[in-house]
């Protein structure tokens, strides 16, 4: 009896996770090398910047893809990308993706692996964007990587009109945007 019940419960949990994982829109764009999962109620925009490849929203919370090739004969280049991002700084967050975000403030730096095992960096990100006439906070995901011959990174943000209006935006959101960033992979060059 104990068996069945225990056989059941199991058959019900991997029905749910496959439910919840089938309602997931994946794209490939095997000429750009990524691939990114969200869910299949959020919008897919056409992007605002030549730079993004794939720009996807839901409510509150926009999604962002650009991967480019990269060229490791620059010098300064590091030569085994992989070892690179295992050995990856605070530093490296403010020189690379920084340069976009004068005011950004980098936390929760932290190594994680594509399922093939090669390393991809995660860190969230503060940052205030003032225009003319208005100041906007946000709070930002990202996944980033150098493979090969290619980088790419997922960035998933919410703004608002002030720090503690984004915290209380990021609250609900940050376990959808903790999916969409680790369902990000790079293609293997």
């Amino acid at each position: 009896m104990r068996f069945c019940f225990l056989t059941t419960t199991l058959g019900l949990l991997f029905l749910c996770a496959s439910a919840a994982n089938a309602a997931d829109t994946t794209v490939h764009d095997q000429k750009n090398g990524f691939s990114l999962s969200f869910p299949e109620e959020w919008l897919n925009e056409a992007p605002s910047d030549k730079q993004i490849l794939l720009s996807v929203k839901s409510a509150d919370l926009t999604c962002m893809v650009s991967a480019s090739s990269y060229d490791q004969s620059v010098p300064g280049s590091p030569s085994d990308t992989g070892k690179f991002m295992e050995g990856w700084s605070i530093n490296n967050w403010k020189k690379t993706i920084g340069a976009s975000f004068s005011t950004a403030d980098f936390s929760n730096d932290r190594l994680s692996r594509f399922p093939d095992g090669y390393p991809v960096r995660l860190a969230d990100l503060d940052f205030t964007v003032r225009s003319e006439n208005a100041t906007f906070y946000g709070h930002s995901r990202f996944a980033f990587s150098v493979r090969g011959a290619r980088y790419g990174y997922v960035n998933c943000s919410v703004m608002g009109e002030s720090a503690e209006q984004v915290a209380r935006m990021w609250a609900p959101m940050a376990d959808k945007a903790e999916r969409v960033v680790n369902s990000f992979i790079l293609d293997s060059p």
